[in-house]
């Protein structure tokens, strides 16, 4: 079965559910690990309903989504760097649902929440 894991931000497992629409739906705006048939896996925070790059959002997730990452991070110090027009830029990856095999999610790990800013896949 392929599945999401869900992870308290101190590294302990709150829960695993099954990988499907209505669950991944759970996962937008958090940090991902999305392992993949191929054996590769990708970080980044959640897009669910792709809407990187779109101009209208319907609210629901199709095939893919996108896990994206910000690129002018200072990972030492958790500060974004650069200039009001690029230091907010982000790199989305997008990956296809049926190509995940497993998911890992961290609760509450997105900076609006008010964690650090890291790209990596980690626990505080």
């Amino acid at each position: 079965m392929r599945k999401i894991t869900f992870y308290k931000l101190d590294g302990t497992v709150k829960k695993e559910v099954a990988l499907t629409e209505e669950n991944l739906a759970l996962c937008n705006g958090m940090k991902l690990k999305c392992c993949l048939k191929n054996g590769s896996e990708v970080v980044g925070f959640a897009d669910v309903y792709r809407t990187y790059n779109k101009s209208e959002f319907d609210n629901k997730i199709h095939d893919y989504i996108y896990l994206w990452t910000f690129d002018n991070l200072v990972e030492e110090q958790h500060k974004l760097v650069g200039t009001d027009e690029n230091k907010y830029n982000q790199t989305f990856n997008k990956v296809n649902i049926d190509d995940i095999i497993k998911i890992e999610a961290i609760l509450y790990s997105n900076p609006r929440w008010g964690t650090r800013l890291t790209n990596k896949f980690c626990f505080m």
